[in-house]
């Protein structure tokens, strides 16, 4: 057996005294930024004792969620039952359960062992019932962008191809929110195409108090299958966020608009008809629906749009997409949706109704 030298290494308190003795202003500028760190972290303090640190991110559904100090990529979640007090500098949005939505900082151990919270300098003690939400408060700037490839291929008997492109992209600035997504869809079956739709839409929307909002809805829209050449809207709108929360949001607008339309319809067997415009105010409903499920592992969503014809031809215009996305790592989910057309009155001798079932993967960055 060798032996080598025993390599001894200096302990903090060596490190410590030689820094304070030779190199003062260095002692005290290590010393103050581990104190800075460590008072600026967030505590839970559990019931048996344990004491985690790091950052809250929230309470919601009984439990909170803090992201650790020795880990930024984990999110630890910890039943509100097992917890004595939380303890943090930072100021959060808190919505009670008498229905108040305050700013509040969480100030460690109140009185009875409740958690003690501090509003507009006044403190208070609470039971962690009477919390119905926690959230970080919003940054002036936030944005988050999502693209879902969805892609089927049958061969034997049946030749097909099925594929459809979904992105979105959400830029909120301050009062401001911008939603923008577009959807590309193709179909062939034996080499014949079956599917050729294009649809691009913006949202545009101001929050002029709390909940309440007007807004800006365009789309345009192509679908030759269909014999829809070109379909424009544009309308004025005013909606109201039910919720509007990291794990949950819904909100709905209502409005008026300006439509116009194009189609080339063929007849039965395929000979050219001429073609058809049609121009029409048009009422605007927009519904949005988002709820996450497990943590923040699943994701379950419902949008939809109608567009009524006020003038012009009588249409009404419905689209919906209900879906489910699992997320599988920090970038990448499993996405599956219905996907549902309907139109009262299509362009020339189009069905009423679009049905997809649709399975695929998604980024969101």
């Amino acid at each position: 057996m060798k032996h080598g030298k025993t390599l001894l290494l200096p302990s903090w308190h060596s490190i410590a005294d030689g820094l304070l003795r030779h190199r003062p202003g260095v002692f005290v500028l290590v010393a103050g930024s581990l104190f800075i760190s460590l008072a600026h972290a967030d505590l839970v303090v559990m019931k048996n004792g344990d004491r985690i640190t790091g950052e809250i991110q929230e309470i919601w559904d009984g439990d909170v969620v803090i992201e650790p100090e020795y880990d930024d990529d984990v999110n630890i979640s910890i039943s509100l039952d097992n917890v004595a007090y939380i303890e943090s500098e930072r100021e959060f949005e808190i919505e009670l359960a008498d229905g108040r939505d305050v700013i509040a900082k969480l100030s460690g151990r109140g009185a009875g062992g409740k958690q003690l919270i501090e509003i507009d300098g006044q403190r208070t003690s609470v039971t962690y019932d009477q919390l119905e939400q926690l959230d970080e408060i919003e940054d002036y700037y936030d944005w988050d962008s999502r693209i879902d490839f969805n892609f089927a291929m049958n061969k034997g008997n049946t030749d097909s191809v099925n594929a459809k492109l979904y992105g979105d992209t959400n830029l909120k600035l301050g009062d401001h929110r911008h939603i923008a997504d577009l959807t590309i869809t193709r179909e062939e079956q034996d080499s014949a195409t079956t599917r050729e739709s294009d649809l691009l839409r913006y949202n545009y929307n101001w929050l002029f108090s709390d909940d309440w909002f007007m807004g800006v809805d365009t789309s345009a829209e192509r679908d030759p299958i269909r014999d829809l050449d070109h379909r424009f809207i544009a309308g004025a709108t005013i909606g109201r966020d039910i919720w509007d929360k990291p794990r949950r949001s819904m909100n709905v607008q209502v409005g008026l608009g300006y439509l116009t339309e194009k189609s080339s319809p063929v007849d039965d067997i395929g000979n050219p008809l001429p073609s058809e415009s049609n121009e029409s105010v048009t009422a605007l409903w927009t519904y949005r629906f988002r709820y996450d499920l497990f943590g923040d592992d699943l994701e379950v969503y419902h949008n939809h749009t109608i567009n009524w014809y006020l003038t012009g031809r009588t249409n009404t215009v419905v689209k919906t997409v209900t879906g489910l996305r699992y997320e599988i790592t920090d970038l990448l989910y499993l996405n599956t949706s219905l996907d549902f057309d309907w139109e009262s009155d299509p362009a020339g001798t189009a069905k009423n109704e679009d049905l997809a079932l649709v399975v695929g993967l998604g980024l969101e960055f």
